[in-house]
């Protein structure tokens, strides 16, 4: 994780399920919330929303621009999974 400069946000990287790693921003307003969320031991999935830029084959190489982050702990991963997916459904 960095933080974010001078007016502007900062980065952290993202291990994916298939171990591959990817870096994403976050805006500067989402600090404080970014960085608890990684410093938090229990922290088993980020949940995060955004545009991203992918490989010919389908990979995801990074996230350009991420529009939410949420975390799921290690015991309720998989339902606040499918809450944060039902949610960005409806605001379709």
């Amino acid at each position: 994780m960095n933080p974010p400069g001078e007016g502007d946000g900062g980065t952290f990287q993202l291990l994916l399920e298939n171990g591959d790693t990817i870096t994403s921003p976050y805006p500067a307003e989402w600090h404080v919330e970014v960085g608890a969320a990684f410093q938090a031991n229990d922290l088993r999935c980020a949940i995060v929303s955004g545009i991203g830029e992918y490989s010919p084959d389908g990979e995801l190489q990074r996230i350009r621009e991420i529009e939410s982050f949420g975390v799921a702990w290690v015991d309720d991963w998989e339902s606040a999974f499918r809450r944060h997916v039902k949610l960005r459904g409806s605001n379709a």
